[in-house]
């Protein structure tokens, strides 16, 4: 489904007038096939709903898909809040830029000038760990803390505290000097985010709110989890508990919209009307700092940039327990798109065909798998499939359901003739059609095979 809310006038006229050569130039994306690719991920169950917003010099247009659970058929909407995992950190490196503008930091100043002194901060040699490193994801300090022992491993980084972050750092090593090799590492943006509550003697909340979201008029992001204002998270059909964060909330504890992430990334692109300082801040983000291991990519501030060709796309994607998220941008043909799904299944190659379509071509979307009721009526029933192990077929409006008694029941898709398989791939099943009478079916688990027998 698709909405659309036009930006200003006046606005798309100074972009046309700044950057019509490369815009005209720039091969477009097509809209039908981005809502065939989300509608085809929500058909096999891949995804419970996808909104995709997409910013250009025409205005400002949502394309969904899915429903926002079992019990609310609405489509998501620009303004309905999701977890937005890593994309957090284009906001933390943001709000630090903010800082290092107004002369209250600096990148270069070392991490251990904020922490308290019986903190030991990791070193390697003499060479100490810079601010800079940690926004650029050099610091060589891991993806996760070392310490990181949840009470609850559905909500993993709700009591890791402000201590547990202090312990962490004090018994790392560090075995490679800071600055040479790129090693995404959440740990090193929540210290990045505790470094800034410091700083400021403000919480991360009030650090986000104080440098970026009130500065860009952003009315959704927020660090403190609103119920009413989320869709809920979900792992396959269920439902999954939110994600709540203490002392790692700069790595990945923001909240946020499509309408709001699409704003910040026209703010990121000139497209929205600010100070000197804040243009600054957002524009030194985007300074590359050093080739990673991905290809054609290097890391800003906060963000990575990829580049197979004239165009540049600066992008951040994150995934939580029952969310994914993704946000880039063209500065080049004044394009932005967010991708934010309620579902922890990642859309990253939607949104670089939308920014590049050229250099990444959108593949064909999967087939929907469905099939008439006629057509699946032959396989359903109760088949034996071990010595105390059943597996039952059932069908729902044209989609075939395979499920183990006592487990969740996962939906399977056509691969042949009178063949199916799982999502993932890793499990078939293959019935044994006899004229038009299914008796036995064949599973096949790698190269395990199991025969079953219908029982009912």
């Amino acid at each position: 489904m698709l909405s659309e809310k036009t930006i200003s006038p006046l606005l798309i006229f100074s972009a046309i007038l700044t950057f019509c050569a490369p815009a005209l130039s720039a091969q477009q994306f097509e809209p039908q096939r981005v809502q065939d690719y989300i509608d085809a991920l929500v058909d096999r169950d891949l995804n419970q709903s996808i909104i995709v917003g997409v910013l250009d010099l025409s205005g400002e247009n949502y394309y969904t898909a899915g429903e926002v659970s079992a019990t609310d058929a609405r489509a998501p909407k620009p303004e309905d809040v999701f977890e937005i995992g890593a994309v957090t950190q284009a906001f933390t490196a943001t709000a630090a830029s903010e800082l290092v503008v107004k002369r209250q930091l600096t990148w270069a100043q070392p991490v251990n000038a904020f922490t308290p002194k019986e903190v030991k901060v990791p070193r390697f040699m003499n060479m100490p760990l810079l601010l800079m490193h940690l926004a650029t994801h050099t610091s060589g300090l891991p993806h996760n803390p070392p310490n990181l022992q949840p009470e609850n491993v559905n909500d993993p980084f709700a009591d890791y505290s402000q201590l547990d972050l202090y312990i962490a750092i004090t018994v790392l090593g560090m075995t490679i000097p800071p600055g040479q090799e790129y090693q995404n590492s959440m740990l090193g943006y929540g210290l990045l985010g505790d470094v800034l509550t410091l700083r400021t003697n403000k919480s991360f909340e009030e650090v986000i709110e104080t440098y970026v979201t009130r500065p860009l008029a952003l009315k959704e992001t927020s660090a403190t989890l609103d119920p009413a204002k989320m869709v809920p998270g979900h792992n396959g059909k269920q439902v999954v508990p939110n994600w709540h964060w203490d002392a790692m909330a700069g790595g990945g504890g923001l909240y946020s919209s499509a309408r709001d992430l699409l704003r910040f990334a026209a703010a990121n692109m000139g497209m929205v009307k600010l100070d000197a300082d804040d243009k600054r801040a957002l524009a030194m983000t985007q300074n590359v700092y050093i080739r990673t291991s991905m290809p054609n990519t290097s890391v800003c501030y906060g963000w990575h940039m990829t580049q197979k060709s004239m165009q540049p796309v600066y992008w951040q994607s994150g995934k939580t327990g029952g969310y994914a998220a993704f946000l880039g941008f063209n500065p080049n043909t004044r394009t932005a798109c967010v991708i934010l799904t309620n579902s922890a299944q990642q859309l990253d190659d939607v949104a670089f065909y939308v920014l590049d379509p050229e250099q990444f071509p959108l593949p064909k979307p999967p087939p929907s798998g469905i099939r008439p009721v006629k057509q699946l009526k032959k396989y359903l029933g109760t088949y034996k499939v071990g010595p105390d192990a059943e597996l039952v077929i059932t069908n729902d409006g044209g989609k075939l359901y395979a499920q183990i008694p006592g487990q969740p029941s996962y939906r399977v898709y056509p691969t042949g003739t009178n063949e199916f398989a799982y999502a993932t791939g890793d499990v078939r099943i293959i019935f044994n059609d006899q004229k038009g009478k299914v008796d036995t079916l064949t599973m096949v688990i790698g190269l395990k095979k199991i025969s079953g027998r219908r029982v009912k």
